[in-house]
């Protein structure tokens, strides 16, 4: 773990960062307001802040019981069920580094998550989505040395045997007082995607995420008064921060959902009187079809944050005439969050770019050589400020070449900065295809054609081309596939939007979903190893 002791001075000189940690901020709102709804699903289980204080405290006699000492890890692959909010309060109680696991992991993911952590506690459902995770636990055990104690959480399903969330809430006394963490001290690991194949472990302090969750609620003017609503999965930074960290530390009520579909999200909206949300893309994107079929009463609703991939500008002048106005806000699960665009700003600036740096947040654009690059010109996006994570998990070659001595994180995105310092996110410098010397942004091109009226989705990747290195390949998930969509037509199309030839798809290929991970961002490897396996096959 990296705490720069120079950054550390300035932020705490500053006021981003402090003594209080995340245990204090839950303490605060529940003598604020403890009778007030702090957490409820789509379930129906629903918390007011002093219930959930005291289900938490019950969890937290059981882990200290358990063993659990500060700065142990214990793990959760629990959906976005107000246990996992339970959880995660009774981690930060006993000083328990908080490991939320995506529930679409499984046993491979799984066991490298729970070993990297060495963790000593891990909480399942019974059942999700049809899946059964004690069984895959049965046969995973054996091979996670450091796992003292599986327990069960029972939503819709009984367990057969073993520890469940149920048992602990009746056998145990809530623990009295919380343990003496620092502000300094862990207070979660988040592994990252995997979108490219690979999954790291974040390490994020107490202070990196109230410093986080505090620009953001700033810069958004989020309040107590507000009701959140979090259909993104609550294992990744989206969720994790923005819909059960933020609520709590403004005494805000949160409304999670465990699964995304359209049509639930604008009846929670209703129902719940939420006031702001957040996903990725195709969030909006499914949000605005439905609009079009059925009426919802919306009227509540502030503003839908989106973030996670380059937002199509056209999708953001949609929304905004179906009475939805999302902002952009950008940010990595290393870093939380970078830029947002402000409620106030005006509509050249809510539609055209990704915002400018929240309360805290220094934002450059760099090139190769990491030297800041003048506003207009294309570069890598680097941020230095108090939710800059500490480092990866055990991997101190990995978090060097991503942040540098003097605070900065190298995010990998593409992006350019205006003459006001607003930024556009312009895609991955992965993404960048290299066709015959010329580069073409995979995101340009994606937002291209999904303007397309028979296209739902699309991610484009580089091909390999013994002639010009790399040509063009857009995967397509069309809206309506009987009636197609042939090559020539996306080159039409494209030239219709004067779209220069070279940047021109020469390859499409259908699918009917694209592989995502679970808060929507395209898993570009499995496209580009799908179009490489198809060239080999056709030369054979």
């Amino acid at each position: 773990m990296i705490i720069n002791k120079e950054r550390k001075r300035e932020y705490r000189q500053a006021g981003y960062w402090g003594d209080a940690t995340l245990a204090d901020y839950w303490q605060m709102s529940v003598i604020s307001v403890p009778d007030k709804v702090a957490v409820v699903d789509l379930q129906g289980t629903s918390y007011t802040y002093a219930e959930l204080d005291h289900a938490a405290g019950r969890v937290a006699a059981y882990l200290k019981d358990s063993g659990v000492m500060p700065g142990d890890f214990v793990s959760f692959q629990i959906p976005g069920w107000s246990e996992f909010t339970m959880i995660y309060v009774a981690c930060l109680k006993v000083g328990a580094v908080a490991n939320p696991i995506c529930w679409g992991y499984r046993a491979d993911e799984l066991s490298y998550i729970l070993n990297k952590c060495e963790s000593k506690i891990l909480f399942i459902p019974s059942e999700f989505k049809g899946f059964d995770f004690p069984a895959m636990m049965s046969s995973l055990r054996q091979k996670i040395p450091t796992l003292q104690e599986i327990v069960i959480v029972e939503k819709v399903k009984e367990a057969r045997a073993g520890t469940t969330l149920h048992m602990i809430l009746s056998d145990y006394s809530p623990l009295v007082g919380n343990c003496g963490s620092s502000s300094d001290d862990l207070a979660a690991v988040l592994f990252t995607s995997g979108t490219e194949g690979f999954s790291k472990g974040v390490l994020l302090t107490h202070n990196n995420i109230i410093a986080a969750e505090k620009s953001l609620a700033a810069a958004m003017n989020i309040t107590h008064l507000d009701v959140m609503l979090m259909p993104a999965p609550t294992a990744h930074a989206t969720g994790f921060h923005h819909g059960v960290s933020l609520p709590f530390i403004c005494g805000a009520k949160s409304v999670l959902q465990d699964i995304f579909a359209p049509e639930i999200t604008l009846k929670l909206i209703e129902r719940e009187k939420c006031t702001c949300s957040m996903g990725a893309t195709p969030f909006v994107y499914d949000i605005l079809r439905t609009l079009q079929k059925t009426k919802y009463d919306i009227s509540t609703l502030r503003f839908f944050m989106c973030g996670g991939a380059p937002i199509p500008r056209h999708m953001v002048k949609e929304a905004m005439e179906a009475g939805i106005k999302v902002i952009g806000v950008y940010g990595s699960t290393e870093s939380v969050p970078h830029t947002a665009v402000r409620l106030s700003d005006d509509i050249e600036k809510i539609i055209n770019t990704d915002g400018v740096a929240v309360a805290g947040v220094e934002v450059q654009v760099v090139d190769e050589s990491l030297r800041p690059v003048p506003a207009g010109i294309q570069g890598e996006e680097a941020s230095r400020g108090p939710a800059v994570f500490v480092g990866y998990l055990k991997e101190p070659e990995l978090t060097a070449k991503v942040l540098d001595n003097n605070g900065w994180y190298y995010s990998g995105d593409l992006c350019v900065k205006d003459d006001d310092g607003y930024i556009r996110i312009t895609g991955r410098k992965k993404d960048i295809i290299i066709r015959g010397g010329e580069n073409i942004s995979s995101s340009e091109l994606e937002n291209i054609l999904l303007q397309h009226p028979n296209v739902r989705q699309a991610g484009v990747v580089a091909m390999p081309d013994p002639r010009l290195g790399e040509r063009v390949c857009a995967y397509l998930v069309l809206n309506d596939r009987n009636k197609g969509l042939t090559l020539t037509e996306v080159r039409d199309f494209f030239s219709e939007k004067g779209v220069s030839k070279f940047k021109c798809p020469e390859r499409i290929e259908f699918m009917e979903d694209l592989p995502r991970t679970e808060a929507g961002k395209i898993q570009k490897f499995v496209l580009r190893q799908d179009i490489v396996n198809k060239l080999e096959k056709e030369k054979d």
